[in-house]
């Protein structure tokens, strides 16, 4: 760690870094911020990489009602930090770093670390690929003026185009590398994030989000992340697979099954779709936006299921990278999501069917469940409020009563 923190403030002197935005997420999902000037990070004096920066709990909507959130503290993670590459001006010029925060059972960056942990101890990575979806307002552009709009159909001049393509590079400057990325139908783009282990993962998801919607308002555009309203399409699907190592071995990848899916691989999934209702009841507690209707199974077609498992057969043929592809996609999240706390939830659903070895769940058609349904699951579910902690599970009850 304090490798990286001097490499951090070596790159700040010679870029003439004027400010640094401490980023921390609430629990409904909301990127917050505190502002510190570069020479406060770089001397120690009133923020510290090792004892954080205190924040008001009180004037944050998501923690004032608790006393236990008076007095909060965010802790910067030096292994997120990364330059803004947009912000030009001599006085603008910034870095962006996100923070857990300290004293707060709420703290959910925190709480998917610790679910990383709980693998790692296992000798097992949790791997994630994040599909970063979201519209903007281009009303005046070609491609929305059409009756439909084929995905993968676009026009070099579209404003739309135009935008995803400047987010595109700015990411990448940023150092957050990315598979591919296109015009998804009439109203969204998509940039596929290439897959990292799940707290990294949800760090650069983030980042995006938030470069996103500092690009949009400098270009006087509305930016959204409602869901895509066509097809049975998420609108932030989750790309995960379990490694030994971070890129040794899928432990997901089975040559011998009929599907090449390991037998880790199936009971993570059976975990998913056993805690399938309380990982619904998080996904609505956490969002501003209604969630999407799957049917509760596992599928290997494009079809309207929780979970998919994409098929590119005779992988070991491919000697450069032995399952290198195979994995699950959970389709259960939007956009708009605390995806510190979803991702974390997820990932323990699945140790649950590991651990306990799951037998696939009955097939549910619709999981349309009404939220006295989703309450009484929380409150029933002593395997997530041992796990997320009662004041997590306590938050979400309260939200969905709301």
């Amino acid at each position: 760690m304090e490798e990286q923190i001097e490499k951090i403030k070596k790159e700040l002197k010679e870029k003439e870094i004027q400010n640094i935005y401490l980023n921390f997420v609430d629990f409904t999902g909301n990127i917050l911020t505190k502002m510190v000037g570069v020479q406060e990070l770089i001397n120690n004096t009133h923020v510290s990489w090792f004892d954080g920066i205190s924040i008001n709990g009180n004037l944050i909507q998501d923690f004032k009602d608790d006393k236990e959130n008076d007095w909060l503290v965010i802790l910067p993670d030096p292994f997120s930090f990364r330059i803004i590459p947009f912000l030009k001006d001599e006085n603008q010029r910034a870095a962006v770093i996100f923070c857990s925060i300290k004293n707060t059972s709420l703290d959910t960056r925190g709480l998917l670390k610790k679910a990383v942990s709980e693998f790692e101890e296992l000798k097992m990575t949790p791997m994630f690929g994040t599909e970063f979806i979201y519209s903007i307002d281009n009303s005046n552009d070609f491609s929305t003026q059409c009756e439909y709009q084929n995905f993968y159909e676009t026009l070099a001049t579209n404003k739309k185009t135009i935008f995803q393509n400047n987010l595109v590079n700015e990411l990448l400057k940023a150092n957050i590398d990315i598979e591919y990325y296109l015009p998804y139908g009439e109203t969204h783009n998509r940039i596929d994030l290439v897959p990292d282990v799940a707290d990294v993962a949800a760090d650069k998801l983030w980042t995006a989000n938030w470069f996103a919607r500092n690009l949009a308002h400098q270009e006087n555009m509305e930016i959204s992340f409602k869901n895509i309203e066509k097809l049975n399409l998420s609108s932030c699907p989750i790309h995960m697979s379990l490694w030994k190592g971070k890129r040794e071995k899928n432990l997901f990848f089975d040559e011998e099954d009929k599907f090449e899916l390991s037998q880790l691989g199936k009971s993570f999934m059976n975990g998913i779709l056993y805690h399938e209702k309380s990982l619904k009841a998080l996904a609505t507690a956490t969002s501003n936006e209604p969630q999407k209707y799957y049917r509760t199974k596992i599928s290997v077609t494009r079809g309207n299921s929780l979970l998919q498992v994409p098929l590119y057969f005779n992988e070991k043929q491919k000697q450069d990278r032995i399952g290198w592809s195979k994995r699950c996609i959970y389709n259960g999240l939007n956009a708009s999501q605390n995806y510190y706390l979803m991702f974390a939830a997820i990932l323990y659903a699945g140790l649950y069917g590991i651990q306990n070895k799951i037998e696939p769940v009955k097939n549910i058609e619709v999981d349309a469940y009404t939220k006295k349904e989703l309450i009484d699951n929380l409150k029933s579910n002593e395997y997530f409020i041992e796990k997320l902690g009662t004041k997590i599970i306590n938050k979400a009850i309260k939200k969905l009563e709301e």
